[in-house]
C-alpha cells in the first residue's frame, strides 16, 4: 500500500517531537549540574529537604522516557507497524494528560504548552482515517504474511 502525505508528516512531527523532548532532558540536565553542588549543601545544612532534588531528578527522567519513547514509535510509524499507532496514541494520551496537570496545577510554561500543541496535532493526524486505514491494512499483511509461514 502506498504511504500517504499525511503519515509522512506524521513522522516527521513525532520525530521534531522526540528532538523536543530530547532538547528539554539537555538543557534541565545542564541547569541541573549547575545547581546542584548549592542544593547538596542546602541538603547537608538542613535548609531543604530532599524534595526538590527528586522533583529535578523525576521532571528529567521523563523528558528523556518521552524522548526515547518518541524515537522508538516514530521509527515504528515510519515503518508503517501497527503496533506503533496505538503506542502513539496511548504516548499522546499521557503527554496530555501531564501537560493538563501542569496547567492546572499552574506549573505550565512555555515547554508544556509547545508539547500539548505538538500532541494536539499528533492526535489529530493519527485520527484521521488515512492513517488509520494505513496501519490497519499494514497489519493485516503481516498478519497474511505469518498465515502463510505457518502452513
Amino acid at each position: 500500500m502506498k504511504r500517504p502525505r499525511m503519515v509522512l508528516i506524521l513522522v516527521l512531527l513525532y520525530f521534531g517531537q522526540a528532538a523536543m523532548f530530547l532538547s528539554y532532558f539537555g538543557l534541565y540536565v545542564l541547569n541541573g549540574v549547575q545547581g546542584l553542588d548549592t542544593m547538596i549543601v542546602e541538603i547537608l545544612r538542613g535548609t531543604r529537604g530532599l524534595q526538590g532534588l527528586i522533583s529535578v531528578t523525576l521532571l528529567t527522567s521523563t523528558w528523556l522516557v518521552l524522548g526515547l519513547a518518541s524515537v522508538v514509535i516514530g521509527a515504528g510509524l515510519r515503518r508503517g507497524r501497527s503496533w506503533a499507532w496505538t503506542a502513539a496514541a496511548t504516548l499522546e494520551g499521557a503527554i496530555l494528560i501531564l501537560s493538563l496537570e501542569a496547567y492546572f496545577n499552574r506549573r505550565a510554561d512555555g515547554p508544556f504548552y509547545l508539547a500539548m500543541a505538538v500532541a494536539i496535532a499528533v492526535v489529530l493526524l493519527l485520527n484521521q482515517r488515512e492513517a488509520q486505514v494505513f496501519y490497519r491494512a499494514n497489519r493485516a499483511t503481516l498478519e497474511g504474511q505469518v498465515g502463510r509461514r505457518e502452513e
